[in-house]
């Protein structure tokens, strides 16, 4: 019996390059896709956490005949419960409650987004209610547009 050994024990140097060069393409082309999916993931709690909000100042609304005065960002408003602790990319909400001139009043929960950031402006109708605009990398969810007993521009507190 004649029993041959085979030559070939192992890879070569080449396969598992080609292998480490085939594996870096697949990561570099699935990398991005899935960054995009966190991403939208990330902004799709945000959005539901703001409808939560929103549903609660509606309500607050309807039991005291007014919205809750503006705030700074990152604190809770008066009434609301449902403010979220934990916020995508630990980032900010805003609730907003202005007088936006021409005897309009106007109330808002706005995300910092994912750099942390306002980039939509202050004063302002941003965003007709109901519905939700993104502005830079932020969301504002527009809540009411009332008529109020001020011409000027500025917080309601």
């Amino acid at each position: 019996m004649n029993i041959q050994k085979n030559a070939h024990a192992g890879f070569t140097l080449i396969e598992v390059l080609v292998v480490l060069v085939i594996m870096t393409v697949l990561a570099a082309i699935a990398f991005p896709a899935y960054s995009g999916m966190v991403r939208r993931a990330r902004y799709a709690e945000a959005k539901q956490q703001m409808g939560m909000m929103a549903r609660e100042v509606k309500l607050y609304h309807l039991e005291q005949g007014q919205y809750p005065p503006d705030v700074n960002p990152n604190v809770q408003p008066q009434g609301i419960t449902s403010w979220p602790k934990d916020v995508p990319y630990e980032s900010t909400y805003d609730y907003d409650h202005w007088a936006v001139g021409e005897s309009q009043c106007y109330v808002q929960i706005g995300y910092a987004g994912e750099s942390g950031t306002r980039a939509y402006p202050v004063h302002r109708l941003n965003q007709k209610p109901p519905g939700f605009k993104e502005i830079g990398d932020n969301l504002v969810l527009g809540i009411a547009l009332y008529s109020c007993q001020t011409n000027s521009r500025g917080s309601i507190r």
